[in-house]
């Protein structure tokens, strides 16, 4: 697995490695396991996990928010080694290939912190913008609800690193229904093949009719059912 670096206006401030089941929390408070000594940082700003195999970041309420890929994330975000994270000034991104050059438990230097900045804080709750429709493409895979009322109808996968289904308004694909989870699952691309990870949930996730229960390879023609919504994976 990568190692990950935090940088401000490019100059590098901490690189620390993760390994499978680690939880590295990042803020200004001290007791986080990085330090980061700024006034747009939350005490507690985000949680970075490595689980199964795959990165999940998480926000747990800051002030200023996180974002991956420009998108502010509402919970757990599942991210891959190619995708970008930024918090208040700062951005995180995977070192591939390159050895950590710090280990954790220190504050990150002085010398790079933005102390005459002016920050620039942003309100806790933003109004919510109507959501992209998304156009399925000739070729690539895609998702498309064959039944229900799960919106969009169709999703395409071209470029898509993660894809977010869930009763949330800010999940890729809506499903609605009682029990359904906020994030009731993903689905990640990883080494060009498409896997979706179940989350917790009354409903359940199945697939072709079986309840999933962990991390599931999808194959073209496979169903993911969550209640009445049934969608197909292309």
């Amino acid at each position: 697995m990568a190692d990950w670096t935090i940088s401000l206006h490019d100059k590098t401030i901490k690189t620390f490695p993760i390994t499978e089941g680690q939880t590295v929390t990042i803020g200004r408070g001290k007791e986080c396991d990085i330090s980061i000594d700024n006034t747009a940082i939350s005490r507690h700003h985000l949680t970075l996990v490595l689980k199964s195999g795959i990165y999940f970041v998480t926000d747990p309420g800051s002030t200023n928010g996180t974002f991956v890929n420009g998108k502010r994330i509402n919970y757990d975000e599942p991210i891959s080694e190619n995708d970008t994270v930024e918090f208040g000034k700062f951005s995180m991104q995977a070192n591939l290939g390159e050895e950590a050059v710090e280990q954790l438990g220190s504050s990150a230097s002085p010398d790079f912190m933005d102390m005459n900045d002016e920050t620039i804080f942003i309100t806790k709750k933003q109004p919510q913008t109507q959501k992209k429709q998304f156009k399925p493409k000739k070729q690539g895979n895609q998702l498309a609800v064959i039944q229900g009322s799960a919106t969009p109808p169709e999703l395409s996968l071209a470029g898509a690193t993660s894809v977010k289904i869930g009763k949330d308004p800010s999940c890729d694909i809506v499903v609605s229904g009682w029990f359904v989870s906020k994030a009731q699952c993903y689905i990640i691309k990883r080494d060009s093949k498409f896997f979706l990870v179940p989350q917790s949930s009354w409903a359940g996730t199945f697939i072709n009719r079986e309840k999933v229960k962990s991390e599931r390879q999808l194959r073209p023609g496979d169903i993911i059912r969550i209640k009445n919504s049934q969608i197909r994976f292309e």
